[in-house]
């Protein structure tokens, strides 16, 4: 019986003493996953930072006290209450993205180095929304992110942190002062109709009268086109008359140039024969123009016709009376 005994306290000092082994084993060893570190203090006194993967850590002296996650990390913002410029409530709620760029910093020279970027933060976002009228505020959060990202970064660069980038979420006022800015929205946009609809009316008019400016111009161009091919015409038309003439001349001189003397003797003999024919017509030649007229068969067949006209008429008068 007592080997019995002694044989199960043997087990079970040797199972007690295999916990323990497996127990400071288990103490020992540490793994540390990717996109994190672990904090080792001895005595509670830093002396490391272990990266990913599996590391032996001795127990008792030395221990693991926090890991830390290095991944960029989303923080959103409780919701705050902050006055613009022109005195107007507005509620503005907010996201952070963050990560860790200093571990020592962040765990050992600040409590809590995430609280503290908040609360910088919202305080930051006060300031400048405080410098802000409410119309601005509400069409300016693409401003309002850039401004207060550059005062954070230089404020969390001491905690540790690196913010990546601030959004605002939400920005809402008041049920009246949403019931007024309405108001004047509806009220800005009739003017703005009102007054796209009277330019309207006036680009009409111009164009209009820039219409009928062209159409007289156009009008007045055709007018003086046609005056000036009618003048052209006239003109051409008198200058083939005045040509048609010089050329009858022309052909004229050109064939008296070899008749001329006795083209002027016919004229002389037609000229004679209708003085001639009237009754009381009385003829005074020169005797060499006489002759010279007498030379001409013509001319004397003429005269003698001539003479004889008056003879007979002379005859005929007395035999009536």
């Amino acid at each position: 019986m007592e080997n019995i005994i002694s044989t199960v306290g043997t087990i079970v000092a040797i199972l007690v003493v295999i916990v323990l082994i497996l127990t400071v084993l288990g103490r020992c060893l540490a793994i540390i996953h990717t996109g994190e570190v672990g904090i080792v203090e001895r005595l509670g006194k830093y002396t490391q930072t272990l990266e990913p993967g599996l590391h032996i850590v001795p127990p008792f002296v030395y221990r693991i006290t926090e890991i830390v996650n290095m991944k960029q990390i989303p923080l959103r913002v409780d919701e705050q209450e902050v006055i613009t410029k022109d005195n107007v409530v507005v509620r503005i709620s907010e996201t952070i993205k963050y990560h860790i760029t200093d571990v020592h910093a962040y765990v050992y020279e600040n409590k809590d180095s995430v609280l503290s970027m908040v609360q910088d933060t919202r305080a930051n976002l006060r300031g400048i929304i405080g410098n802000m009228d409410l119309n601005d505020v509400l069409n300016g959060t693409e401003a309002i992110n850039s401004s207060l990202f550059n005062q954070i970064a230089e404020t969390t660069a001491g905690y540790g942190l690196n913010v990546d980038r601030v959004n605002i979420d939400s920005i809402q006022v008041d049920q009246t002062i949403q019931e007024s800015m309405n108001k004047l929205l509806r009220a800005s946009r009739e003017r703005e109709a009102n007054i796209m609809e009277a330019e309207g009316h006036k680009q009409a008019a111009i164009a209009k009268a820039e219409g009928e400016k062209q159409s007289s111009i156009l009008e007045a161009e055709g007018q003086k086109q046609t005056q000036i091919l009618e003048a052209q015409g006239r003109a051409e038309s008198q200058r083939l008359l005045a040509q048609s003439v010089k050329d009858q001349i022309d052909s004229i001189n050109a064939g008296l140039v070899n008749n001329g003397d006795l083209y002027l003797q016919y004229r002389n003999v037609k000229a004679l024969e209708e003085l001639a024919k009237g009754n009381n017509n009385t003829v005074v030649m020169p005797s060499t123009a006489i002759d010279s007229l007498g030379t001409m068969p013509a001319v004397g067949a003429t005269l003698q016709s001539v003479m004889n006209k008056k003879v007979n008429a002379a005859a005929n008068t007395a035999n009536k009376a």
